[in-house]
Order: C-alpha cells, then sequence, then structure tokens
C-alpha cells in the first residue's frame, strides 16, 4: 500500500467518524428542541446516551478496534431505530427524523471503517431495524418508511461507490508516483556516482596529486611534520575514510585546519563563527587547499591570505598572494585544477569559482557559494491530486445519474399531481444530467476543472427556482419537492475542485434561496424538525464531499511528502551501496603505487629529499593524469597534454605533435597505450617529442626522450604492439593500438 492510499485511509476514517458525530448531535439536538416526542425524558436519555456512544465508537475506532466493536455499532445504531415509538413525533417517524439521520449517516460512513461485506450486513441489519421500529410507531402506516428506506440503501450503495473510487485513485497515484520513484532513483543513483567520481578526482587532485607533485618538483627537501600529517591525510582520501562532517560546521576551523597543513604563513581576514551546512564547508575547504597548494607549487612566496566574508545567504573565501602570477587567459580551460577540481566542486553545490591573476601582480581565488544548497522538488503532490481528484469527480458523476433516475425520476413520476406544471421539473432532471455527462467528459479528456462550470452553477440556480415554484406550497420540502436538496449535487459536481469556502458557500446559497421560496408560500409538506433532519442528512453528505476534496488536496500534500522521504530513505541504501562499490574499484587503481608512497612519506620511512623518492612521486603524479582525462571530450590528448605539462615544469622541453584521424580508445586500451608516454615524460632529463597518428583504425603514440631503458614499463594489452629503440642517450618508443574488427 503506497504513501498516498494509507493517507487517504487514515484522514477519511478520521472525517468519516467526525462527519457521524457531529451530523447525529444536530440532528438529535434539533429535533429534541424543536419537536418533543411521546416520550420526552426517555428520549432525551437515548439522545444523550447515542451522542456519548458515538463519541466513545469514534475513539476506539480510532484505535484500531475491530469486528466486536462493529457488531457493538450495529446493535446499538438498530436499538435506536427500534425506539421510534417513544422517541420521533408521528409525522416525522415516516419521513426525516432524526432517528432516520443516525441510521442513514452511519452506513454513509461506514465504508470508511469495514469491509464490502460487513457494509452489506450493517445496511441490511440497520435497514430492517428501522423498519420494524416505524412499524412499531404507526402499525397503520408502516410502508410510508419504504422509500425512505430506499434512500438510505441509495446513501449506502453511492458512500461506498465513492469510496472505491477515492481510494482507486489513490492507488493509481500510487503506482504514477512509484515509477517515477523508480525513474528518479535511477537518474539519482546515475548523478550520485558522476558527482562522486568527479568529487574523487577532485579530491585526488587536491591531495595525493598535489601531495606527489610537491615532492617530485623538490619543493620539499626534507622530511617535515606538515608532509607528513598531509600525506597521513591524503592516504585516507583514496581509501575513502575520511572523516566528512555533518549537519552545520565551522567553516573557519576547517580553513584553518587546511592552511595548518601547508608551509605558508597565512594571514586572515574573517569574522568569527562562520557557520556553514557542511557540504558547503567542505567544498570550500577542499578548494582553499587547492589554492594554497598552487601557491606553495607556482607563487614563490612563502606567505598567503585568506579573506572570509558573509553576505546574507551567500559565503566568500578567496586565498591571495602577492607572488610571480600568470597569465589567466594563456590557461586552457581543459586544466583540470581550474575547470573541475574548482568550478566543478562549486558548482555542484550552486556556488562559483573564479581564478584572477597577472604576471608579477600575485592570484588571487575566490570561491562563493550559497549557504543554502538547494535541493530539487517533485511534482508527487500534483500527481496525487490530480488523481484524487479524478477519482472523487467520476464518483460524483455517478452518484448524480443514480441519485438522479433511481431516486428523483421515480419521485417526479408518481408525484406529476403535486405541480402546477411538469415541464420544469424535466428541465432541471436534464440539467441535471447533462452537467453529469458534461463533468464526465471533461474527467476523461484530463482536464483539472469543468469548463463553463459558472455559467452552468447560474443555470443550475434558475432551474431550482423554477422547479420550486411549480411545486404546490403544501407539497414543497416533501418527496414532491425532489430538487430542493439533490439538485445541489450538480452543483457539487461543479465546484468540486474549489476551496471549501467556495463550495460550501454556493451549496448552501442555492438551500438558503430554497428555504426562502418555500416560507414565502406559507406551508410546507413537512414540520422545522423534518425540514431541519432532511436538510442536515442531505446537505451533510454534500458537505462532506467538499469537504473530501479540500482535505485531499491536503492529503496530497502529506503523501508526497512522505512518499519522498520514503524514495530519498530507498534511493540513499541504493547510492550508498552503488558508491561504496565505485570506491572500491577506483581504490584497486591508486593502491599498489601511490598509496605506499602516500604511508611512506606519512610514516617517514621515505625521504622527500631523496632523488628516488622524487621521481618515484613524480612518475606517480603523472599516472594519476590519466584518472583527470576520464570526462574530458578528448581523453587521449588531454592525458598526454597533463603529462606534457608535468615535464616542462620540471625542466623538460617538449615537442608535441598530432595528426591524423583517431578513433575512440577504451580506456583500458588507453592506459596500456600511454603507460610507456607517462613514464619517459616522468624520467626525462632534457628532452623529450611526443607524437600522436591516428589511421582511422589504429592510433599510434610515439616518443622520443633521454629517459633510461629500464624506466620503460613493457606493454601487454590485447591489440596493443610496441617497438623500442635505443640510439645512444636517445630512447625511441613507438606503441600501436589497433581496433578489432
Amino acid at each position: 500500500m503506497g504513501s498516498a492510499e494509507r493517507e487517504l485511509l487514515s484522514t477519511g476514517l478520521r472525517y468519516a467518524l467526525g462527519l457521524r458525530l457531529v451530523v447525529v448531535a444536530m440532528a438529535s439536538l434539533v429535533s429534541l428542541l424543536l419537536e418533543p416526542a411521546p416520550r420526552p425524558m426517555l428520549a432525551a436519555g437515548v439522545v444523550l446516551a447515542l451522542n456519548a456512544w458515538n463519541a466513545w465508537y469514534a475513539y476506539q475506532r480510532l484505535r484500531g478496534g475491530g469486528v466486536v466493536l462493529t457488531i457493538a455499532d450495529v446493535t446499538v445504531v438498530s436499538a435506536v431505530c427500534l425506539t421510534q415509538l417513544w422517541t420521533a413525533t408521528p409525522d416525522t417517524a415516516a419521513a426525516a427524523s432524526w432517528v432516520f439521520v443516525t441510521a442513514a449517516i452511519t452506513v454513509v460512513a461506514y465504508p470508511w471503517q469495514i469491509g464490502a461485506v460487513a457494509i452489506t450486513v450493517a445496511t441490511v441489519l440497520i435497514m430492517a431495524a428501522y423498519l420494524a421500529g416505524g412499524a412499531i410507531a404507526a402499525p397503520d402506516n408502516w410502508a410510508a418508511t419504504v422509500p425512505v428506506q430506499l434512500w438510505m440503501l441509495m446513501e449506502a450503495a453511492l458512500s461506498f461507490a465513492l469510496y472505491r473510487f477515492v481510494r482507486r485513485g489513490a492507488r493509481i497515484a500510487d503506482r504514477l508516483v512509484a515509477r517515477n520513484e523508480q525513474l528518479r532513483m535511477q537518474a539519482a543513483v546515475a548523478a550520485a556516482r558522476r558527482d562522486d567520481e568527479r568529487e574523487y578526482l577532485a579530491a585526488l587532485h587536491d591531495t595525493a596529486s598535489a601531495t606527489l607533485l610537491m615532492v617530485g618538483a623538490g619543493v620539499v627537501t626534507k622530511p617535515e611534520p606538515w608532509l607528513s600529517d598531509q600525506a597521513a591525510r591524503d592516504l585516507e582520501v583514496i581509501r575513502g575514510r575520511e572523516d566528512i562532517p555533518a549537519g552545520q560546521v565551522d567553516l573557519l576551523a576547517m580553513l584553518r585546519e587546511v592552511s595548518d597543513r601547508t608551509p605558508l604563513t597565512v594571514r586572515w581576514q574573517a569574522p568569527s563563527p562562520v557557520t556553514v551546512p557542511a557540504v558547503v564547508g567542505i567544498a570550500l575547504s577542499r578548494g582553499t587547499r587547492e589554492a594554497l597548494t598552487n601557491v606553495v607549487r607556482h607563487a614563490a612566496v612563502d606567505d598567503a591570505e585568506v579573506r572570509v566574508r558573509r553576505d546574507g545567504d551567500t559565503v566568500t573565501v578567496e586565498v591571495a598572494d602577492q607572488g610571480c602570477g600568470f597569465d589567466a587567459a594563456s590557461v586552457p580551460g581543459n586544466r583540470f585544477g581550474v575547470a573541475r577540481s574548482l568550478v566543478e566542486r562549486m558548482s555542484r553545490i550552486g556556488g562559483t569559482a573564479e581564478v584572477r591573476s597577472e604576471p608579477g601582480h600575485g592570484t588571487t581565488v575566490r570561491l562563493e557559494s550559497p549557504v543554502v544548497v538547494k535541493e530539487s522538488g517533485g511534482g508527487d503532490a500534483d500527481i496525487i491530486a490530480k488523481r484524487f481528484l479524478r477519482g472523487l469527480r467520476w464518483a460524483l458523476v455517478a452518484m448524480n445519474l443514480v441519485i438522479l433516475y433511481g431516486l428523483d425520476l421515480p419521485k417526479l413520476l408518481t408525484s406529476t399531481d403535486a405541480y402546477t406544471t411538469v415541464v420544469p421539473q424535466y428541465l432541471a432532471l436534464g440539467v441535471g444530467t447533462a452537467i453529469s455527462l458534461w463533468a464526465g467528459f471533461s474527467t476523461w479528456r484530463g482536464s483539472t476543472r469543468i469548463p463553463g462550470r459558472w455559467p452552468l452553477v447560474v443555470l443550475v440556480f434558475a432551474v431550482s427556482i423554477l422547479a420550486t415554484q411549480t411545486v404546490l406550497p403544501e407539497r414543497r420540502l416533501g418527496i414532491a419537492h425532489w430538487s430542493e436538496g439533490d439538485i445541489a449535487w450538480s452543483l457539487a459536481l461543479l465546484l468540486l475542485d474549489e476551496r471549501a469556502v467556495v463550495f460550501i458557500g454556493v451549496i448552501v446559497t442555492q438551500y438558503a434561496l430554497t428555504f426562502v421560496h418555500v416560507a414565502t408560500g406559507g406551508t410546507s409538506a413537512v414540520t422545522v424538525a423534518g425540514a431541519v433532519n432532511a436538510t442536515v442528512v442531505v446537505l451533510a453528505y454534500q458537505m462532506a464531499v467538499g469537504m473530501i476534496a479540500t482535505v485531499l488536496r491536503g492529503i496530497a500534500v502529506s503523501a508526497a511528502r512522505i512518499a519522498r522521504e520514503e524514495e530519498e530513505l530507498r534511493t540513499s541504501e541504493v547510492v550508498a551501496d552503488q558508491l561504496h562499490n565505485d570506491r572500491k574499484e577506483r581504490y584497486a587503481v591508486v593502491a599498489d603505487t601511490t598509496a605506499p608512497l602516500l604511508a611512506g612519506l606519512a610514516s617517514g620511512e621515505l625521504d622527500p629529499g631523496d632523488a628516488a623518492v622524487r621521481r618515484r612521486c613524480s612518475l606517480d603524479a603523472a599516472k594519476l593524469r590519466r584518472l583527470f582525462a576520464e570526462g574530458a571530450s578528448d581523453p587521449l590528448l588531454h592525458e598526454l597534454r597533463g603529462y606534457i605539462e608535468l615535464a616542462e615544469r620540471n625542466g623538460v622541453s617538449v615537442r608535441f605533435a598530432e595528426r591524423g584521424n583517431r578513433p575512440t580508445v577504451p580506456s583500458e586500451a588507453r592506459r596500456a597505450l600511454t603507460e610507456p608516454a607517462v613514464t619517459m615524460l616522468a624520467t626525462a632529463t632534457r628532452m623529450a617529442r611526443v607524437t600522436v597518428v591516428g589511421t582511422g583504425k589504429s592510433v599510434t603514440v610515439s616518443v622520443v626522450s633521454d629517459s633510461p631503458p629500464e624506466a620503460v614499463p613493457a606493454t601487454e594489452f590485447t591489440g596493443i604492439t610496441s617497438s623500442t629503440v635505443v640510439s645512444g642517450s636517445q630512447l625511441w618508443v613507438e606503441v600501436t593500438w589497433m581496433r578489432g574488427e
């Protein structure tokens, strides 16, 4: 059972019990005051006992009362029906007495409480008790209660139909929401995998890659405590064991912890404290670490300034140095550090990243983020609300037609002598029929509102007044005056999606106009109490439908919220499992080389001043570049250019050429294809030449450098061939990948 159906049944039960409490109390107390019963004291006792029972019954039903409670309730209501001899006046015993109102509203409310079989049995028993009570109260006129019983039976059937239609709408809504949930879950898993991959690569770039590059480039020449701490933290990042905070965090504390991991002297301009969501704090702290690491590696200064400010719902972090600077316009947009480590990381939380620099004038990195990270919403509430309304409208279409032709038409045909002219009666019947058919057609077409409803409301008022005018004054509000309350079902159908105040206001206005019309005639077919009871039992049902429509909109929001919470829980479990598997696979890529290097630097076993250690770090940092190339439009060239950039930073003169039409190389083959190039560029001392040639079916990577021959790894991969030539101090390696047919 889905959230929409659960919420519907829970709320429907409460409103059904509340409707019964209010209607029975109003009808019984009004009758007790306006129409003294044959045995007033006994009637008062029955009325008070019944209302007390209704309250206790509602309490127990909400607590989950079962079969015994239902049997007891049917017994109590049936017993009340048998008391008509003492509790109902003779003229109302055969018409709309408060006892009838009690019996009718009880069976109307049952569909939200008990099953179809129990409803059928309960309705039959209560109807039989009412007939028996009527026969005891008026032995010579007991048959007069039969038409009233037909209305009770009709109400029970219509109420059950309404319940089934609305519940069916809830089930359809749940199925639609579940289908959308599955699509959203698939999209969420895919997006989470992409985001986690990008965040991992960004973290890898900012942590392990940056640390190894500093060591490989000779920035750190001896063991340093801060380097050991940084390597240890980097190791935790690539293992996926980093302590990720949750909730609200102190941004300044996170930034100061980052700055303490560098050899820089950092000046601060910041308020205290600055509290932000953890996701914002993580993004800003990691971006700040990348900026400070770049100062250490490139700025040729040993100090920097960090400025933090918060303006309303936006927090900004700036990292500035007075170092050598660079031409920001000349930096390729595909450079990982700028495009993906900073820009993509900030964009994922709705923020921005900007780097401003000029040669000789230092560099400023500006990170800006909203304090509140927006989450995407869903349209589940709209889906559920539309399905609820659709089900309710179909129920009312059916109800209106059944009432018009199963109850009102027989009244009209058997009461032709009660009208001055019968034409307006058939006109009112035809208008009600046309409105039902038009509403059904509009619903079938998917309309949320019935077109032309307000002109139709005016038409209903007009035919109601005309139909009342043609009923003889002494027959008004009686059986012949079928349009008195039943014409309002057409209004309910037209205004089902309106606000409750509009819905109730229009229907009450129609009743009021009818009563004023009857009052001006000076007489009617029933007493005041009878009129009140007859009106209450029908009007309360119509008001209940209006309230159901209003409540359903609230249920839709609540059900959508519950569905989304359940969905988020299920999705988070699926995402967590998938990300766990992804992280294990990613760690396997760096476990053999990167992890041991970081562990050695963290423990002090490896000396960053040792030339062999620096070469290992430089080579491994170069190999990490292949991971950063995965999201590029041309991963092969992106990867090679990254290696070339690292070699040039180490003072190697590199020439690069690319020609031909290259097919797309699978990632595993690409790694094998570039493995020799990675090693040669990382171990070259003065020069290197890289050439990439495509033939449409193959790709060849050729590298000439002054690297030592023993440093080049052997290439073993299906579809890849290689050759090595040593000529004096130069090494020439050519690797070719051929696309399989």
